[in-house]
């Protein structure tokens, strides 16, 4: 170039110039990028960030170079994301709910809970794989492609294509982040915790359903909220800002309502213990909750099952008299409020004496009930039926408690006859003869941990998000029309889908329905 500005006009050495890329790299783009085993593949695979930086600088002068070079790692990405597809292949199978609540010791037990911890890990590793890419080809754009835009959008349309290629992809960056906030962020720095919510919230951003993710992520929060099973307050937080920061107020409006019961109810609770009214010999946890902010966390029943949940009370005694007391200082201070006591999602942990040993058990509400008409009488023995007319607790219910209690792996209570069905007449009595090597024992609770949904699970979560949905929308549309006024009948589903599409991605078929 010194020569040609030495003895060439100035716009003659731009020409040859470019000739000369032309000639050298133009022309020869694709091969150069598809050399066998030092291409653009195995640059992208091996991480060498300086020889990507030289083929970038050699492809960067050039639209039609920049937009191949573009073109082939999108498709890279694509290929990775597909094989990463192929180890979620397992959670499409068939398979039933894992029924660890209900202690069965079937022998097809077993593999029923492996195969759902193996099928929750490998949704959990998608996640992980996702991110982990990203992060390398952040990288990559930093030091090999000097932050250059189109580049970076290039490969975030790419991401955007894989993560939406899964119809699965916002209840796995759920329960991804559930996990991350139980047990990821253990042994971790606030640096590493903040990368790990940003990340997040990133795939987040690209997925396109995210109302489906609101939906979710509601669950999985109201479990680890109320199971205290969250590791830190400040990231749950710090989580739920980002989320509003990317969709607004509106988006985290119940997610903060959460946050703001469980605030309320803990002073509850303190001001019930400091009144003098609660029993010195229970230590108190409970939670008052808005039902419009929390999600119904039972799984769906009918109107019947409903008001019989709701008539389930504790057996006569401390329990009973512990929630009337309860029940009495709430309406005191909080006038025009009713309680509607959710017995079927709480849990307990009580001391039991079987003959010279003590252990602590961790049950459930209902076994609670259960174990608390054998606390005075030795050697009773109830029937099913007369134990489900002293708790009033649903048959159904019931037998899958008994069988937990007295049928799984821990028998707190004897069965006669000694089988695993339940049956009305079947007599229940105390197991004086119990002996475990372990001090605590927490017998399985309905809904204690979080895994992927089944197949099942899942066609009746995408019911109630299309139902959602189509409030959504119906509300888009008269929010457009009280606006407008007037608007042909095209230009509103346009405008509905054009505002929508930050919360999902509507097909005109829908919007057109919901205008009727």
């Amino acid at each position: 170039m010194d020569r040609a500005r030495a003895y060439l006009v100035p716009a003659t050495g731009t020409l040859l110039r470019n000739v000369l890329l032309d000639e050298l790299i133009d022309k020869h783009a694709s091969d150069i990028i598809n050399i066998p085993n030092t291409g653009l593949v195995q640059l992208l695979d091996h991480r060498d960030t300086a020889a990507l930086q030289t083929l970038y600088n050699l492809y960067a002068p050039m639209h039609p170079t920049l937009l191949i070079l573009q073109t082939n790692i999108h498709s890279h990405i694509l290929e990775l994301g597909q094989k990463f597809a192929v180890s979620l292949a397992p959670l499409s199978s068939n398979t039933t709910q894992n029924d660890e609540q209900e202690g069965s010791r079937d022998k097809d037990k077993p593999a029923q809970v492996l195969g759902m911890a193996a099928k929750t890990a490998m949704a959990l590793r998608w996640v992980q794989d996702i991110l982990d890419l990203y992060d390398a080809y952040d990288e990559i754009i930093r030091v090999s492609f000097s932050e250059c835009q189109s580049m970076r959008q290039s490969i975030h349309d790419a991401f955007i294509e894989v993560i939406n290629s899964n119809s699965r992809a916002p209840e796995l960056l759920s329960l991804f982040m559930d996990d991350s906030l139980k047990n990821g962020l253990k042994r971790k720095g606030e640096q590493e915790i903040d990368h790990l919510l940003e990340r997040s919230v990133l795939m987040f951003r690209f997925l396109q359903n995210k109302d489906a993710f609101e939906h979710y992520y509601k669950l999985h929060l109201a479990k680890r909220l109320l199971l205290g099973r969250s590791l830190s307050d400040d990231a749950e937080h710090s989580l739920v800002s980002k989320l509003k920061v990317e969709c607004g107020s509106q988006f985290t409006l119940k997610l903060e309502g959460m946050f703001k019961d469980m605030q309320l109810s803990s002073d509850l609770a303190n001001g019930f213990k400091e009144s003098g009214a609660a029993n010195a010999d229970l230590d108190l946890s409970l939670s008052v909750l808005t039902p419009t902010y929390w999600p119904a966390l039972a799984p769906p029943m009918s109107e019947e099952a409903k008001q019989e949940m709701q008539s389930v009370e504790p057996p006569p005694g401390i329990l009973r008299t512990l929630v009337e007391e309860f029940t009495q200082y709430y309406n005191h201070h909080r006038s025009g409020r009713r309680l509607a006591w959710q017995y079927n999602m709480g849990n307990a942990d009580i001391k039991l004496q079987f003959g010279t040993r003590t252990y602590e058990l961790n049950v459930s509400t209902y076994q609670m009930f259960i174990l608390s008409l054998f606390a005075d009488i030795d050697d009773l023995s109830l029937t099913t039926t007369e134990i489900q007319q002293q708790t009033r607790i649903p048959i159904e219910v019931l037998t899958r408690q008994l069988q937990s209690l007295a049928c799984a792996k821990y028998k707190i209570l004897s069965k006669t006859p000694a089988s695993r069905d339940v049956g009305p007449n079947d007599k229940f009595a105390f197991n004086n003869n119990f002996k475990s090597a372990q001090y605590r024992i927490r017998i399985p609770v309905v809904a204690a941990k979080a895994s992927v949904e089944t197949e099942k699970e899942k066609s009746e979560s995408m019911a109630a998000i299309g139902l959602e949905r189509q409030y959504v929308v119906e509300a888009a549309i008269v929010r457009i029309m009280k606006t407008r006024k007037q608007m042909v009948h095209e230009q509103l589903v346009t405008e509905a889908i054009k505002q929508l599409s930050a919360r999902f991605l509507p097909t005109p078929k829908l919007i057109k329905e919901s205008i009727g």
